[in-house]
């Protein structure tokens, strides 16, 4: 029970910090993403591989012990974390700022949600998959919802099913497809091939 409290938790944590970004590209443009996601694998991802513990990453092993899988915290912790910035990285440097946000969103919005419903009602497995039919509907419509604030419903729909989609075939036993990374960077692709798409 507890575990189930905490994995709800850390995408509670998920969803809100990561829509936070929404922020620094509505005041200073999609690069200050960039600069936020470079600082986390320039001076965070080294605390988590070399394992630093002091009175200066104090801050950060609370944070990890609130919100990390077991797992992942005897792998690598918060690897996750960094295949999100990895890929709103490449997003924040390569595409547009409308582009950027809609990935921040998805990302955001669709995996918490799907993630939450799936442990919370998920009866109904996908097959060859560990994701239930529950968890997908559960991350679609909120994001379809979020989404309306960005683009119109037809694009809203498309962009959430394309989303389901990467999330259904990404995997967290490998970092590149971590969906952390993959729906970020795909959705962006996608994206933009539909707001660049002559009407």
């Amino acid at each position: 029970m507890m575990k189930l409290k905490k994995e709800i938790f850390r995408k509670i944590f998920h969803i809100i910090s990561i829509l936070c970004m929404i922020i620094p590209v509505e005041l200073f443009g999609k690069y200050s993403v960039s600069v936020i996601m470079l600082c986390m694998l320039i001076f965070i991802f080294p605390i988590s591989y070399f394992r630093l513990r002091n009175v200066f990453t104090q801050w950060y092993w609370k944070i990890i012990d609130l919100v990390e899988r077991e797992k992942n915290i005897e792998i690598l912790p918060a690897r996750q974390a960094f295949s999100l910035s990895l890929g709103l990285l490449t997003v924040s440097l390569f595409f547009s700022e409308e582009v950027l946000k809609i990935s921040i969103v998805s990302i955001a919005v669709y995996d918490g949600f799907a993630t939450i419903s799936g442990i919370l009602f998920g009866k109904h497995k996908i097959p060859g998959t560990r994701k239930s039919l529950e968890g997908v509907v559960g991350g679609f419509v909120p994001n379809v919802i979020a989404l309306l604030f960005l683009v119109d419903p037809f694009y809203s729909f498309l962009v959430t099913a394309f989303t389901a989609v990467v999330e259904l075939v990404s995997s967290d036993k490998m970092w590149f497809l971590d969906d952390n990374l993959t729906i970020p960077v795909a959705v962006a692709v996608f994206s933009s091939f539909l707001l660049n798409f002559p009407s």
